[in-house]
């Protein structure tokens, strides 16, 4: 993981893949460290960190001041040897890419987490954008910052009713725990009962690099 400035940040990508077989978890570590540090030439970027779950699945992370600077992105480094080398060694069918609008202003990331929760869902009334970010301040201030774990907290917009909540804890185990929590608290309860179940899925996600 890189932190290029202290900038409240606008702005997420959130790319997910697998490796190629034949790759090992290492040469991917390392590449990826390779990559990052050309980051330094993007204006706009604050933070990069390589996650991955329990399925094998990797995600490659950016934080930016704004969307305009992540998708500056591929006209900066995309054609450089680094990130080439990175992108040989991705399964190009297994990427999925997720920008995501960050809504609470002036987020500060914390200087150390070793955990992010990416749970997406849309709402089962579109038109209550601004009932879900009054339930999730509730959220935060009745049960997330109750735990010296959570690290940070938002809702992201990713698209037209397409939404995720972003925790950012400091350990996988805790951060799973606090989240299965949500069922017994009641600002948990008001914010759940404003999606559409069909819609929802939970990623765990821990930092390797």
């Amino acid at each position: 993981m890189i932190r290029i400035s202290n900038a409240s940040v606008g702005a997420m990508e959130f790319t997910s893949f697998k490796k190629k077989e034949h790759v090992s978890d290492d040469e991917l570590l390392f590449a990826v460290l390779r990559f990052e540090r050309q980051l330094t030439q993007v204006e706009g970027i604050v933070y990069h960190t390589l996650v991955r779950n329990y399925d094998d699945e990797y995600a490659n992370v950016l934080f930016a001041t704004s969307m305009e600077a992540i998708k500056s992105l591929p006209d900066i480094i995309g054609n450089t040897a680094e990130t080439q080398e990175f992108f040989n060694m991705v399964e190009m069918s297994s990427v999925q890419v997720e920008y995501h609008q960050i809504t609470k202003p002036d987020f500060i990331l914390p200087e150390h987490f070793g955990c992010i929760e990416n749970g997406k869902f849309s709402l089962k009334d579109a038109t209550q954008h601004s009932t879900l970010l009054l339930a999730s301040d509730a959220v935060e201030d009745q049960y997330l910052n109750q735990y010296d774990n959570t690290k940070g907290h938002f809702i992201t917009t990713r698209g037209e009713n397409l939404y995720s909540e972003i925790v950012i804890g400091q350990t996988l185990g805790y951060t799973k725990e606090i989240c299965y929590g949500y069922f017994g608290n009641e600002a948990c309860l008001s914010l759940l009962s404003l999606i559409d179940e069909s819609s929802m899925h939970l990623g765990f996600w821990y930092v390797v690099a």
